[in-house]
């Protein structure tokens, strides 16, 4: 693989919180990876087989988008999209996370055993797709009733990483914490749907809700739809654990 050397840097971005800013003025990425940081005379960035001459531009890491609905490969179904993975590396966004691929998949049925296999086909896919280079965490399955103990395990075992919560087929929002719980055990990360109901079919999750469920991750708290209320909101930033995707 070609090493690539970016030099000039103007300011470097780390994407760490408690040392946001980098000194260097050059890196060296070797088999995909950064190897080496900092001075143009240390890192060899110049001699690299593809330099990139910054002349004194910014240089972030890319940026993450954390609820995408993907399905399978780069079309989106619902909003009839073509090929916006690979435009979204464009604007800076190199990963995103599914959301769910059953959410926006035409036709998707209820049962336990698609939504299952449907996860299982995506985190397949993608971990050989990257449209222009992107990397697609997909495999997230849409909870529905009926998701086995079993069922979580074969999940995990064939890289399903992720379960979406809020638009299966419960009777009501809460009946499905069990579930949740079962994800959990087997070492999925829970995102839950908050807010007003965004497609047909799909219930309001309201903050006492969110409460009774116990996911790891609030999904768009802000709002994606409606957002929570104001009182609900601040029960849920102040007094729960969820990491508050927004």
């Amino acid at each position: 693989m070609a090493t690539l050397g970016v030099i000039n840097i103007g300011a470097l971005a780390t994407g760490v919180l408690a040392a946001p800013r980098g000194e260097a003025e050059s890196l060296l990425v070797e088999n995909g990876r950064i190897t080496a940081l900092g001075a143009a005379s240390r890192t060899a960035a110049g001699r690299a087989d593809i330099v990139i001459d910054c002349r004194g531009t910014t240089v972030i890491p890319g940026l993450v988008d954390s609820h995408c609905h993907v399905v399978l490969g780069d079309y989106t179904p619902r909003q009839k999209t073509v090929d916006f993975l690979d435009s979204y590396v464009h604007g800076g966004i190199t990963s995103v996370v599914s959301a769910g691929e059953g959410v926006h998949a035409p036709g998707r049925p209820h049962d336990p055993a698609a939504s299952k296999a449907l996860a299982i086909a995506a985190a397949k896919c993608f971990e050989h797709f990257h449209p222009n280079g992107m990397k697609v965490n997909a495999g997230s399955v849409v909870l529905e009733p009926g998701l086995t103990d079993e069922d979580f395990a074969e999940m995990a075992k064939h890289g399903v990483r992720h379960a979406k919560y809020g638009f299966g087929g419960y009777g009501h929002p809460r009946d499905g914490e069990p579930d949740v719980r079962r994800a959990q055990k087997h070492g999925l990360c829970v995102m839950s749907h908050s807010g007003g109901n965004s497609i047909p079919g799909s219930s309001p999750i309201t903050h006492d809700v969110l409460l009774h469920l116990r996911p790891d991750v609030c999904g768009h708290v802000n709002g994606g739809t409606t957002s929570l209320d104001e009182d609900g909101l601040r029960t849920i930033v102040r007094e729960t654990d969820m990491a508050l995707q927004i």
